[in-house]
């Protein structure tokens, strides 16, 4: 009998049967007790919470409510729909196990013309209309004890990688405690978005992404142009490409920083976010503040970088129309410092037509480099980025210095006032008497387009709400040194996850490569064909009289010429066609490696362990 029941078990029928029930019966299981438990095998944990979001749910001095809305039956046909839907409440589900007494979930199925569908409108969540003209809800409520209260209308996919900082972000809004206060110094229409204040009036326009962000965790004060003195009470100042600047108002920054007040400052050679029909640069300067201070950041001089520069449509839809452009750059990996706090926690920030820092002789200050260029990089004059300059004749002429600028440093340590006779003159008894020195600490970018969303978002508009989707960190980078120069990490590093751009770095540099090999040899072909045209034209130009009488001789040297002008052009054509041999090879591979490398492994683990399994048997 125990023999029957041996080679019963033994079948393969019957062993398929139960190793299925058996899948199916740990599926339910796990999805019914082990919501919150997961195994992130991503490259940056992006599913897993972070120390930053422990630490700001395990210090709630409150309890917190949250209400999530979610028409499960509803996006039962949308399976795209139902595993965001999961996604959101597994990640809810953790934020609750992380800090069940202060942390209550509740989770609601709206169904259609119901009391929950009620609450969830009343509570200003957005409806997905579905065909039958139901409205499908996945949004999120949270309140707390003090009267707090907050709401995602809508969890939409765009922002799946953003999902933990959105969540951490509603609950810290709930706290009612005075936020920091940040005075704003700028030209950019920050606060109206292009356009200017008669474009947001008549609904063309909105505020820039990183104005909004810094109203949600600053209390942000406009600082006039003519400003006599900063705002009382400022924790953080921020210039950003600011007016010409009289005396009397350098003299306020001077004395405001020498007091240990903390300043983020945005300078540019040239702005494209001002004017991009601008004929001339259009530029801003701090020259008496940052000599002070021990920088020196050279007037009219943009830097361009091959290495890191930003690929752009260029007029035309074909491949030849997308071209690097190398005064918009990338800048991430090892070119944004990985030990400091702020830029450690960033994966890559775009930046426009920037100029460069250095740090004068004789700097009593500390110079620490935040963001960097490459060694492929050169200076240029900022009138060339001007208009719409050509990207090919930009990296024709490009010389590498060999020398890796800086785009943004911390300043910190001891400095002088830049007007010490200023501070002689109001040194008479006071109630707030000038200083000559102290400790400063100031971030300084050369850089302010990088704050304009069409160098580092992406806008979209669903169920009436703005979706805004990072394609950069720029937005991290402002939000974590105001942040943290205001004496606040707690979300430092979240904001920097989820931006998990994975560009293909051999082909990108094959791309190069191939690139500047081609631009070489297009641009001394053509020089070839620009002489042997002058040539011919000066072969075939009449002489004297008019009368044009060539001799034989003349006549075979216009021969030779026509024949090797159509073989350059012809050499130009080839040269041209085979720019994407290289690149077009490398993608067949990887396109080879995707497709049959999963199945060659498994082939060959079955074969393995038809192989083991052979050895056994014969072995017993």
């Amino acid at each position: 009998m125990a023999t029957s029941q041996t080679n019963f078990m033994h079948r393969p029928a019957v062993q398929i049967t139960l190793v299925v029930l058996l899948f199916l019966s740990l599926t339910v299981l796990a999805d019914r007790y082990l919501r919150a438990v997961k195994l992130d095998l991503t490259d940056e944990g992006l599913y897993t919470l972070s120390d930053g979001t422990q630490d700001v749910l395990k210090a709630l001095d409150e309890p917190v409510a949250l209400t999530f809305y979610f028409s499960r039956s509803l996006a039962t046909p949308y399976p795209q729909l139902l595993s965001y839907g999961k996604r959101v409440e597994d990640m809810l589900r953790a934020f609750s196990a992380e800090n069940p007494g202060k942390i209550h979930l509740s989770i609601i199925d709206p169904e259609p013309f119901s009391e929950a569908e009620d609450e969830a409108v009343a509570a200003g969540l957005k409806g997905l209309p579905l065909m039958d003209r139901s409205m499908l809800y996945l949004g999120l409520t949270a309140s707390n004890a003090l009267d707090g209260e907050g709401a995602i209308p809508y969890f939409s996919e765009e922002r799946e990688k953003f999902l933990e900082y959105d969540l951490v972000k509603l609950i810290t809004s709930l706290d009612t405690e005075p936020r920091p206060r940040l005075a704003l110094l700028t030209r950019l229409p920050m606060q109206f978005g292009p356009g200017g204040p008669q474009a947001m009036m008549q609904g063309r326009s909105q505020p820039y992404v990183i104005y909004e962000q810094l109203e949600e965790f600053f209390t942000v004060e406009e600082v006039a142009p003519d400003f006599t003195e900063l705002p009382l009470e400022t924790e953080v100042l921020m210039l950003v490409h600011p007016p010409a600047l009289n005396a009397d108002q350098l003299f306020a920054i001077d004395q405001y920083v020498l007091r240990g007040g903390r300043a983020l400052i945005f300078l540019d050679p040239h702005s494209e976010a001002m004017d991009p029909r601008a004929t001339k640069p259009n530029a801003s300067s701090l020259s008496p503040l940052l000599g002070a201070w021990g920088v020196y950041m050279p007037d009219g001089k943009v830097v361009g970088d091959a290495a890191q520069a930003q690929r752009v449509q260029m007029g035309g839809y074909g491949p030849d129309s997308v071209k690097d452009y190398i005064f918009w750059l990338s800048v991430g990996g090892d070119f944004l410092n990985q030990d400091d706090v702020v830029t450690g926690a960033i994966d890559n920030i775009n930046v426009a037509s920037a100029g460069v820092l250095e740090r004068t002789e004789g700097a009593t200050t500390t110079f620490t480099p935040l963001m960097t260029t490459s060694t492929v990089a050169m200076l240029y004059d900022a009138s060339r980025a001007v208009g719409m300059p050509d990207p090919d004749a930009l990296l024709r002429e490009l010389e590498p210095s060999g020398q890796s600028y800086t785009l943004a440093a911390r300043i910190s340590g001891r400095a002088s006032s830049a007007f010490p006779e200023r501070v002689a003159a109001a040194s008479a008894p006071n109630a707030n008497p000038a200083v000559t020195e102290g400790d400063i600490n100031v971030v300084v970018a050369s850089d302010s387009d990088l704050f304009d969303d069409r160098f580092w978002v992406q806008l979209q508009e669903l169920l009436g709400q703005r979706i805004v989707v990072p394609l950069a960190g720029n937005g991290s980078f402002v939000l974590n040194l105001a942040d943290h120069i205001a004496g606040s990490e707690a979300l430092l590093a979240l904001r920097g996850r989820g931006i998990s751009k994975r560009p293909f770095e051999v082909v990108d540099k094959l791309r190069r490569e191939a690139e500047a090999k081609y631009l070489a040899e297009e641009q001394r072909l053509q020089d070839e064909l620009t002489a042997m045209e002058d040539r011919l034209a000066q072969l075939e130009a009449p002489e004297g009289d008019g009368a044009q009488v060539l001799s034989n001789d003349t006549e075979a040297e216009k021969e030779r010429f026509r024949a090797k002008l159509l073989e350059t052009r012809k050499a130009l054509r080839e040269v041209n066609r085979s720019l994407r041999v290289d690149i077009e090879r490398l993608g067949s591979w990887l396109a080879v490696i995707n497709i049959m490398a999963v199945p060659f492994l498994l082939i060959v683990f079955a074969l393995v362990r038809v192989y083991v399994r052979r050895r056994r048997t014969l072995n017993q």
